[in-house]
């Protein structure tokens, strides 16, 4: 259905997190980048609302999800607050989509909190630690954070932008508020490009996660990546349409490969049958009491009549 979701926050850590979300089934969360502005989705939901509840959210000190004093990215942090949104809305799991720098993010919650999680893919993580050259990388991201705190934000983000590739024939994206650019440079980027979680522990624990690049990504720093992430995670590398954010350009191919991809990694590792909606998961409550406190209850009160019938039988001989 066309995009009409329904709105909502939670509190959680210090932050009023502010999240919106649409049709029905498993839910699948979609986590944004740099800029952590959930609208970047919006042009998803009407092609993914008939088989997910789908939700995007403004990420933590992002849009409207405010906090009292902005604070360096902790991706741990960011994956609990996706589990904050997991439990508001009554469930107790959670697929997930991320774009670029959500990825960093992503890879952290299938990390540290993987019982949350369905299925993850990652699009386009930046994992620059895991590049043949690497120190380019790191020098250039150090190079960018000095152009921000001598040029400005504007400076730093088209140095930042250059990098790019597939952008040639397609629409210009809104651009976030300078508040939130701001952000991205002052608290978020570093964390973003010389983080790279510890992908070995995913594979630990046995995750349903894949990653995916752009058709139109070529040979871009942030498209290789996810070659390198592949033979780490020994899982499916998926090539979507369009450029690093091509959920935005072309939202109805790209949905359809998404969705194509979700369902080869549930046929591959089963999820989203569990249950995911609150009736199912009160059904689950009201059934773990059952078989953990009412029936051996039951047992233990009726044993001692049990016993003294079974005393007043005579033995057969």
């Amino acid at each position: 259905m066309p995009f009409n979701p329904t709105y909502s926050s939670v509190d959680t850590e210090g932050c009023d997190l502010h999240y919106w979300y649409q049709g029905s089934g498993p839910l699948l969360v979609l986590i944004p980048g740099g800029g952590g502005i959930g609208k970047q989705f919006n042009s998803l939901f009407e092609h993914l609302d008939e088989h997910f509840t789908v939700c995007a959210y403004d990420r933590r000190q992002s849009g409207l999800s405010t906090v009292q004093q902005r604070r360096l990215l902790n991706p741990a942090q960011h994956a609990r607050d996706i589990i904050a949104i997991t439990k508001d809305l009554g469930r107790q799991r959670t697929s997930i989509f991320s774009n670029s720098g959500g990825g960093i993010i992503a890879f952290q919650f299938a990390i540290s909190y993987p019982e949350f999680l369905d299925h993850v893919i990652a699009h386009e993580t930046p994992t620059t630690s895991l590049l043949e050259d690497s120190a380019h990388y790191l020098d250039k991201a150090m190079t960018l954070i000095d152009m921000f705190h001598n040029e400005g934000v504007m400076a730093a983000s088209q140095a930042f932008f250059a990098d790019m590739k597939g952008y040639e024939d397609s629409p210009p994206m809104p651009a976030p508020a300078l508040e939130d650019i701001q952000n991205f440079w002052e608290n978020e980027y570093l964390s973003f490009t010389t983080y790279c979680p510890n992908l070995s522990k995913i594979v630990e624990n046995e995750v349903s996660i894949a990653v995916a690049t752009g058709r139109k990504s070529g040979d871009a720093y942030y498209s290789v990546a996810t070659v390198h992430q592949e033979k780490i995670l020994r899982c499916p590398r998926f090539v979507f349409p369009g450029n690093h954010s091509g959920f935005d350009a072309e939202p109805t191919v790209f949905a359809s490969h998404l969705l194509d991809a979700l369902q080869k990694m549930e046929q591959k590792a089963p999820r989203l049958g569990w249950p995911q909606s609150k009736n199912a998961d009160r059904f689950q409550e009201i059934r773990a009491v059952t078989f953990q406190v009412i029936i051996p209850a039951i047992v233990l009160y009726n044993v001692p009549r049990v016993l003294t019938y079974l005393g007043q039988i005579t033995p057969v001989k």
